[in-house]
C-alpha cells in the first residue's frame, strides 16, 4: 500500500484495502446516506482519502452504536 507521509491513501490503495473493490463500490458507499463513507480530497484529478477517516469509518461499521431511544 502506498501511504503518503501525511496519512493519505490513493484511490487504488483504498480499493485494495477493501479487497480489490471497484470504483463503483466506492462511489456507492460515498453516495449512500446510511454509509457515511469518507469523501475523498482531490489534488488535481486524483482522489485521496485520509487514513484516519477510513479507520474511523471501519470502527463505526464494525461496532455500530446502539443508542437507546
Amino acid at each position: 500500500m502506498n501511504k503518503s507521509p501525511d496519512g493519505f491513501l490513493r484511490a487504488a490503495d483504498v480499493r485494495a484495502r477493501y479487497g480489490g473493490v471497484s470504483d463503483m463500490w466506492i462511489w456507492r458507499r460515498i453516495n449512500a446516506s446510511e454509509s457515511n463513507f469518507p469523501k475523498p480530497t482531490y489534488f488535481g484529478r486524483n482522489r485521496f482519502w485520509k487514513l484516519s477517516e477510513l479507520e474511523d469509518w471501519e470502527r463505526r461499521c464494525a461496532f455500530p452504536s446502539t443508542s437507546a431511544s
